[in-house]
């Protein structure tokens, strides 16, 4: 039999033997029973046959093949064809377009207002910004944090509707109470000389320097009772420390600032006291409340909203029509859009009616 060269030629496997390399029936190697193969190397012959065995090709006597029949010379192919040229000139093609469609405009500067006009507002009704508390992680330091940004952006000269809306989607009672208090702040504002605006922003211009590096972690969920310099900051305390000093405020107001200390204090006191607990609304009744400076001229306006979140059993199948189990309001015929608040707070849970109820209705 014709056998692997490596092991043919492998001495080791032949140094203490005193008999010939091989012999018929001889076991030369355990597997993977490499011994078997054929042709390897460049040998070739019969593998255990006997009689007259077929004439192999390209195979000598001395059972090696020719090396001019084991290499050969191969043909190296290219892809510098013109299928694979034309591909090239499109691709670049519809990027050269591409960049002289695009790169101008990078240079062109478009059209825009360098500095604010007050003459810029008067093309809008009203500008509103809402900021948005739920439940989880949001509670009063967040929505205090919010108002003060949001009044902070009141356009100086505004000379349409500027409205700030709180809408808390988690329904507390606390979230109510510490809005008003912001809104007191607001109100006890100096207004001499009907600057009543002007210190207004002068305000909060401090007041949002000291809250804006505030994070959510300071004032969150997760949070028991506020660090005394974050407490400060964000009742507006250190601010009216600033207006006194910087705007010279003592000076110019003196006793007059009492009121706006006193309002301070009240949202100091109540950011201080029960952080973080609260207790839920009545779940079927919409809370809106709205707050208008003193001042007539101003275009300044507050606005918190709760909508209802009436407690619905989950076994009841869901519908787009009023069904048993959901809550409801009837809207009469002649409704009035601006009535629908009242509307809301009638509002009733459908419940299986009996047939003396259903003649009367």
């Amino acid at each position: 039999c014709a056998v692997n060269q490596t092991s043919y030629d492998d001495l080791a496997q032949w140094k203490n033997s005193k008999q010939p390399r091989f012999s018929p029936g001889q076991k030369v190697m355990p597997p993977p029973f490499n011994d078997r193969c054929v042709a390897v190397a460049g040998r070739c012959g019969y593998a255990c046959e006997t009689g007259n065995p077929t004439e192999l090709k390209r195979c000598r006597q001395d059972g090696y093949i020719p090396q001019h029949e084991l290499v050969g010379k191969v043909h190296v192919q290219y892809n510098r064809t013109t299928p694979v040229f034309l591909f090239c000139y499109v691709l670049l093609f519809g990027f050269a377009v591409k960049t002289i469609m695009l790169c101008p405009g990078i240079f062109t500067p478009y059209k825009r207002c360098t500095y604010y006009s007050a003459d810029l507002t008067e093309q809008f009704r009203y500008i509103l910004v809402v900021g948005v508390t739920g439940g989880g992680d949001e509670g009063k330091g967040t929505m205090v944090r919010n108002l003060v940004g949001m009044v902070s952006g009141l356009p100086p000269s505004c000379r349409c509707r500027y409205i700030v809306c709180s809408n808390e989607e988690g329904h507390r009672m606390e979230m109510l109470d510490c809005w008003e208090k912001f809104c007191n702040i607001l109100g006890a504002v100096p207004t001499d000389g009907g600057q009543y605006e002007i210190y207004l922003r002068d305000l909060m211009k401090l007041w949002v320097e000291d809250t804006r590096s505030i994070k959510l972690s300071d004032v969150g969920g997760k949070v028991k009772r506020l660090n005394p310099d974050i407490l400060d900051r964000l009742s507006g305390k250190t601010a009216l420390k600033k207006a006194r000093r910087s705007l010279q405020w003592d000076v110019h107001f003196g006793p007059r600032l009492e009121r706006l200390e006193s309002a301070i204090l009240e949202l100091h006191h109540d950011l201080d006291t029960n952080y973080n607990k609260f207790s839920p609304m009545t779940p079927h009744m919409d809370y809106v409340r709205d707050w208008v400076p003193s001042v007539p001229t101003s275009k300044l306006r507050l606005h918190f909203t709760s909508r209802a979140k009436p407690t619905e059993d989950p076994r009841n199948m869901m519908v787009q029509h009023v069904a048993v189990g959901t809550w409801y309001y009837k809207v009469p015929d002649n409704r009035d859009p601006n009535r629908f608040l009242e509307y809301r707070s009638k509002c009733q849970e459908m419940v299986y009616s009996h047939k003396d109820e259903e003649d009367e209705e």
